[in-house]
Order: C-alpha cells, then sequence, then structure tokens
C-alpha cells in the first residue's frame, strides 16, 4: 500500500491551525497582561501625582480603660473603577511595577499634611512599606516630611513581610528611632523568629488580633504578650468589632485596641 499523501496534508493542516491558533491566544494574553500592566502604572503614577486620592483614613485607637482616644491609625486606599480598586491590588501592583518607595513616601507625606493640618495631638500610626526601607524622602516631599517630624508622634507599625530581611529591617529601625518614631509589631505571635527579636526591636506595642476567636487565650499569644511587655511595649487589642472582640482584649488585660466597635475608619480623625 503506497502513502496516504492526502491523510498526511489534513493532519499536517489541523496541526498547523492548531499551533497557530495556540500561538494567537499566547499573544492574545500576552496583550492583555501588557495592557493590565499599562493600566495599572498609568492609575499607580496618578495616585502619585495627587496623593489625596489615596485617602488617608483615620481609625481611633482607644485607651480601653476609659476608651478616650490615644491614636489615630491611618490607611489608604485604593482607587475604585481602576486596575488598583482596592489596597491591596494597588500595593500589589506598586510593588511588581516597583513603584512601592514613591507611592508609600507621597501617601505618608500627604498623611502628615493631612493630620498636622487637622492638630493631630495623639500619635498617628502608619505602615511603612519595606520597599521604602532606607530610600530617602523625595526632595519634592522635604518639606511635608519635616513638618510632620516635627509636629506628630508617629509609630510605625511592623508587618509580617516586613520580618523577611533581618539586617535590612535593623537598619531601618534604627532610622525610624532617629526619625523619633515608634513601632508597634502585628499580631505575629505564630513566629517563634519574630518574637525572639522583640528584645532587640523594643516595640512600644504588640498587637493582638482578637478577631479570631480564642486567640487571646493561646499559649503563644500569652508568651507574646509576656516577651512584649517584658521588654517596655503595651498592647493593643486589634479586630475588636464587636462586644466578643472587647470582653477578649479585657481579659487580655490589653492597654488599647482599635476596630469597628471602636470606630469605623473616616476620612477626618475622630475624638
Amino acid at each position: 500500500m503506497g502513502p496516504d499523501h492526502a491523510g498526511w496534508r489534513t493532519t499536517t493542516a489541523i496541526t498547523v491551525k492548531v499551533r497557530l491558533t495556540t500561538v494567537d491566544q499566547g499573544l492574545m494574553s500576552l496583550t492583555g497582561d501588557l495592557e493590565r500592566a499599562r493600566a495599572t502604572r498609568v492609575a499607580i503614577e496618578e495616585l502619585i501625582a495627587e496623593p489625596s486620592l489615596l485617602g488617608p483614613d483615620f481609625q481611633p485607637i482607644r485607651r480601653l480603660s476609659d476608651d478616650t482616644v490615644v491614636g489615630q491609625k491611618a490607611t489608604g486606599r485604593g482607587r475604585p473603577g481602576t486596575e488598583v480598586g482596592d489596597t491591596l491590588s494597588l500595593l500589589e501592583g506598586a510593588n511588581r511595577l516597583g513603584l512601592a518607595e514613591r507611592l508609600d513616601w507621597a501617601w505618608r507625606c500627604h498623611t502628615f499634611d493631612v493630620a498636622v493640618d487637622a492638630g493631630m495631638a495623639v500619635e498617628l500610626h502608619l505602615t511603612p512599606e519595606p520597599a521604602t526601607y532606607a530610600v530617602p524622602c523625595p526632595p519634592r516631599l522635604a518639606v511635608s516630611f519635616a513638618r510632620g517630624r516635627r509636629a506628630l508622634t508617629v509609630v510605625a507599625e511592623l508587618h509580617d513581610d516586613s520580618f523577611a530581611d533581618l539586617a535590612k529591617l535593623r537598619r531601618a529601625v534604627e532610622e525610624m528611632r532617629g526619625w523619633g518614631w515608634g513601632l508597634a509589631v502585628d499580631d505575629l505571635a505564630d513566629d517563634e523568629a519574630v518574637t525572639s527579636a522583640l528584645p532587640w526591636l523594643r516595640p512600644d506595642y504588640v498587637q493582638v488580633d482578637v478577631s479570631r476567636p480564642g486567640r487571646a487565650s493561646s499559649d503563644r499569644t500569652r508568651a507574646w504578650v509576656e516577651t512584649g511587655r517584658s521588654v517596655g511595649a503595651r498592647v493593643m487589642a486589634i479586630g475588636v468589632d464587636g462586644p466578643r472582640q472587647r470582653a477578649e482584649a479585657v481579659a487580655l488585660d490589653a492597654d488599647c485596641a482599635r476596630g469597628l466597635a471602636l470606630g469605623a475608619p473616616s476620612p477626618s480623625p475622630q475624638s
């Protein structure tokens, strides 16, 4: 029997068509990815140029013994209707595109201006992005930064990503202490390495997330709180969104707390 040339030609044509379709799909996917990256960059560059679009929002931190406001936690927000519609997608996009340090500095200094203009006399808590560690303040923002340093009592909150590079964190802590900033450490009680770092960090606050049922009574939380208190830290309960969480914060003997039950985030600092 001779070769089936017609069948071979048909099979080859189908194979070529399938491969071309796969290439087309790949190019379409790549084009879509590039367009999304471009849109994300444009949105973030607009926020860097006009950081008031990011907020800030302020959530009160209250002393549990008498509900007095002792601080305000400042947070940014995304820009609805864009590729960075929420805070997480905004930070992910900024880090991916290498814009995190510019974005964070712009938002930080704008927040300083808002807080100073509001006459804030309590602590201002904020979360510096690790990408900004050892990155100097841009010259165009130097006046706002200096104004905030003179007028505000700032507390930097350190989250888990701050501990990815301990050498870098040590340098950042030294710099922040030089600015006169305090330190607060997020609820990282499950990370023994972070608990071990508390003696050299000497934070002003350690946080406990009481939104997690049973968190306040766990062995690791007790060790976290004891270690924090031993180096002079106060205990801040976070996630106090209702009566149960407040009761856990009181049982923990927390010094202060924040959460929806104590005040929702607002564009204006609450008293």
